[in-house]
């Protein structure tokens, strides 16, 4: 008996309600709007969905696969970690299927960049990138596989970080050219001849970045130019870094710390990425013992060489 009592007032509520809501205007509209805010508001109602490794959609338009899926972590770590998603992706995300309003939107990284930067007195802005890529093989190139480049393409805003100072050369030289050969797969093939001019290829791409020898010179303490040069303006000229005013000093190596250079004396100056390089790594010191040995060196040969006359002119005298 008390259960039908119960379950019948429970009902009356239930019913009450939903009359109260058909005659109050705009309650239901109100209640809609209330459930779609908290969706697409905050990171984790985003990545409810996105984390999920096998979302996607077909582009109608080149039937390409676009992948939809963000990694939490990797973006939590990323350049972008401390930013919300609507603060890049600005539209009526708080409906669920997205309205095709804004799917496809195309994101401004200068604008936004260039926002943040207004008042940073740098020499190097985002507007000077956006210059330096409009000059871009990739900007420039009538490939159809460089159509709609952009940054994207190169920099993953979920998962891209900037290199930092006294982070380890081996990792950084890792990441930028998996960048390249990611794209750039063929040049991966042992038979590829578009090295081969390089002595030790494998051993190059272990210890320099792709972008050292792709992209033009900048002032020193500068970020690498995002003027990417085609392959017959790229620089073939081994001295460039196998000197001692190397060019790695200024860009590679600019991200060694002076703790890190200091700490191990010249001996850290000599070794990078544990590897000597030819022409750069070097120490007056040593140089100074190597040309002392190798004058000490021909001072004993000719030495021994005018004994040997001298003793050769005696023993002639002392036969005749």
């Amino acid at each position: 008996m008390n259960d039908q009592v119960i379950s019948a007032g429970t009902g009356g509520w239930l019913a009450l309600g939903l009359l109260l809501l058909s005659v109050l205007p705009g309650a239901m509209p109100q209640a809609e709007a209330a459930i779609q805010g908290r969706l697409g508001t905050d990171n984790a109602d985003c990545l409810r969905c996105h984390r999920m490794e096998t979302l996607g959609y077909r582009d109608p338009r080149t039937g390409d696969l676009v992948d939809l899926h963000v990694d939490g972590r990797q973006f939590g770590h990323s350049a972008h970690g401390e930013l919300q998603c609507i603060d890049c992706h600005e539209g009526d995300f708080g409906q669920y299927p997205h309205p095709e309003s804004v799917l496809g939107q195309q994101l401004d990284c200068v604008g936004c960049h260039q926002e943040l930067h207004k008042a940073d007195k740098r020499a190097y802005t985002f507007k000077t990138i956006e210059q330096e890529f409009a000059l871009s093989i990739h900007a420039v190139s009538d490939s159809p596989k460089a159509e709609g480049f952009d940054c994207h393409r190169c920099h993953d805003p979920h998962a891209f970080r900037n290199s930092e100072v006294g982070q380890p050369i081996a990792e950084i030289v890792r990441a930028g050219n998996q960048l390249c050969l990611s794209c750039h797969k063929k040049i991966r093939d042992p038979h590829s001849t578009a090295h081969l001019w390089l002595p030790k290829r494998d051993k190059h791409w272990q210890s320099v970045r792709c972008l050292d020898c792709h992209t033009p010179l900048t002032d020193p303490g500068q970020p690498v130019s995002h003027q990417i040069l085609a392959a017959k303006d790229s620089n073939f000229d081994c001295v460039s870094c196998h000197s001692k005013e190397a060019r790695l000093l200024g860009r590679l190596y600019q991200y060694r710390s002076e703790t890190d250079l200091a700490g191990g004396g010249w001996l850290s100056k000599a070794v990078f990425n544990e590897a000597y390089v030819v022409g750069m790594s070097r120490s007056p010191l040593l140089d100074a013992l190597g040309l002392g040995v190798i004058g000490l060196t021909l001072l004993v040969l000719i030495a021994h060489g005018w004994g040997r006359y001298r003793a050769y002119r005696r023993l002639r005298e002392d036969r005749s």
